[in-house]
């Protein structure tokens, strides 16, 4: 199967709109992120994973990217509005895989000591521990934040 290039503008969920364009070695997606496009983008994600034969990375990067999009999702979007336009990133590199989400937050995301009994603040340490790199970039518009995969 050959996935050099898609266009395709449809519903995710709920709704939401997404504008997904894919190359070889590329996938964007922009999307009005809502809670619910979450998990339907995160498959989009697994599948151009398998088409490119990088399924063996697919719990990372699943993982991954349900955490960037949440995160997009909880601290990007503005009260009162249920979406928020994100773009995800998702690219083959020499020798790895690079997962970027970009949002229009200005604010960096900070380190947090969870608790025990916390839900939440574990986000920074479990994309430290299933990438290699993590890491935050101011844009014009708002802020990058990506974690990168070494694949064999």
């Amino acid at each position: 199967m050959n996935a050099d290039l898609l266009d395709a503008s449809q519903p995710l969920a709920d709704g939401t709109q997404a504008l997904t364009r894919s190359r070889s070695g590329v996938l964007e997606i922009d999307l009005q992120l809502t809670a619910a496009a979450v998990k339907p983008t995160r498959e989009i994600v697994v599948g151009h994973l398998a088409l490119w034969g990088l399924a063996d990375y697919e719990w990372q990067v699943s993982l991954a990217t349900s955490e960037l999009l949440t995160n997009a999702f909880k601290y990007a979007r503005r009260p009162a509005h249920p979406t928020v336009l994100v773009r995800l990133m998702l690219s083959r590199t020499p020798g790895g895989l690079f997962l970027c989400v970009s949002d229009p937050e200005r604010r960096h995301p900070t380190l947090l000591v969870a608790g025990d009994a916390e839900e939440g603040g574990r986000g920074i340490p479990l994309l430290r521990m299933i990438g290699e790199e993590f890491g935050c970039s101011s844009t014009d518009r708002g802020k990058d934040v990506w974690v990168t995969f070494v694949t064999r």
